[in-house]
């Protein structure tokens, strides 16, 4: 349960009840953290009160300047703050959650000619970009080196100096943007946007916390991703991005005489030992057994025969040569059991997923694109691919491939 303050909200070490008590800093973020009649709510709100009910721990909250809020932490006058970026300077007297966010920020400019596409500013052009003071944003502007650089207080202040021609470009999270820009009541048409990059925005805890708490952390960050951070939307263009460029390098993994093969016998010896197939009830067990060994970091017995197996050899071996930008490919049948995997996956059934549905695509350049989301156990944020393989001679779906695209590698812009 959290209790909410404006400003000075004394730091305490233990609640009511005898139990250690959180005081955390935040800064007004919309839609992440902002006020609803008087209360302090948002996305990142919502997800702290699940993860820290699920760990049974009281937290507070108190809203200051995030410049502020940083000092107060390395300070030892609060034991964490949220959002951050990832920082070594913070590092060293902080660490980092899992993320609590996954921001996508653009390059905003005023609108000139709707057939002209605006260039992404780079640090050594003569362009005036800006951001709001003490923001994420503004860090990353001042560490790229960008030559002519304005502080504003505020985003209404940001969208007004766009309006008005003093700045060419503002830094700015995409979602942010768009509540500032309705709440203003401005033109979506007088603005142009570049995507700029993705940014995973965690909380920070002082270094005194965690040594006085070494478990809170690890408990926190398994609650986090079992209470769940909001999956991101792919757009329309990144979609076409990784159709044309991804999706085309993973159906060359896919229909590899190599993989083929050794999935045709690896089958063949599934049908030899199973015959019609396992029960539910013991499919059931193994998923059981399997997600248990992941959630403690190890592997089951079958997932650990599965990683040796000349299926999960060849996806290992795609992995090392990093022709696609993936933290992890696995495959499964048409049961949706894993047979073979580049690292082991988080569950052993996959029949009661969305990817399952492949099977039901009658197409045979069929692909499944998900959103955005944050992979625990790869520590990255991921879309998962899901495409059929088939035999090539017989035009058979064998089983299916899904792969967990490294977004932030794969969809940065190059420079």
């Amino acid at each position: 349960m959290a209790f909410f303050a404006m400003a000075g909200a004394h730091r305490a070490l233990a609640g009511h009840d005898g139990k250690h008590f959180l005081v955390l800093q935040t800064n007004l973020q919309p839609p992440y953290q902002q006020l609803s009649n008087g209360a302090l709510t948002g996305s990142t709100i919502r997800l702290l009160d699940c993860a820290f009910q699920q760990i049974d721990i009281d937290y507070g909250i108190t809203l200051a300047p995030r410049q502020r809020n940083r000092d107060m932490t390395r300070k030892g006058q609060a034991d964490g703050f949220f959002l951050s970026r990832l920082s070594s300077e913070m590092d060293s007297y902080a660490d980092a959650t899992v993320p609590l966010v996954l921001e996508k920020w653009v390059w905003v400019s005023a609108r000139r000619d709707v057939d002209v596409q605006v260039p992404v500013p780079l640090p050594d052009q003569m362009v005036t970009v800006g951001a709001v003071l003490g923001s994420n944003e503004a860090e990353w502007i001042t560490e790229q080196g960008y030559r002519d650089f304005v502080h504003v207080p505020s985003l209404r202040s940001l969208l007004g100096l766009i309006g008005k021609g003093r700045i060419d470009f503002a830094l700015i999270d995409r979602q942010s943007f768009e509540r500032a820009r309705d709440d203003l009541k401005l033109d979506p048409d007088s603005f142009s946007e570049r995507f700029a990059r993705y940014m995973p925005l965690v909380m920070y805890f002082a270094h005194e916390y965690t040594r006085a708490h070494p478990a809170t952390l690890t408990r926190l960050n398994r609650a986090l991703a079992e209470c769940g951070s909001a999956a991101v939307k792919l757009e329309a263009q990144e979609i076409d991005r990784i159709m044309n460029d991804d999706v085309v390098r993973i159906r060359r993994l896919l229909r590899a005489p190599a993989l083929v093969n050794a999935l045709k016998e690896h089958l063949e010896n599934l049908d030899m030992l199973h015959g019609e197939g396992m029960s539910r009830i013991k499919i059931a067990e193994l998923d059981r057994q399997w997600r248990e060994a992941s959630k403690s970091g190890a592997a089951s017995l079958l997932a650990a025969d599965i990683l040796q197996n000349d299926v999960s050899t060849y996806l290992q071996r795609a992995y090392r040569t990093r022709d696609v930008q993936f933290a992890e490919a696995f495959i499964f049948d048409r049961d949706g059991l894993i047979i073979g995997m580049s690292s082991p996956t988080s569950n052993y059934d996959q029949s009661h997923e969305r990817k399952f549905a492949i099977f039901n695509e009658t197409a045979a350049d069929a692909v499944q694109i998900a959103d955005i989301y944050y992979d625990p156990s790869t520590q990255k944020f991921l879309s998962q691919i899901t495409l059929p393989i088939t035999d090539p001679v017989t035009g058979k779906v064998l089983a299916a491939l899904t792969v967990g695209l490294d977004v932030l590698l794969a969809l940065q812009v190059e420079d």
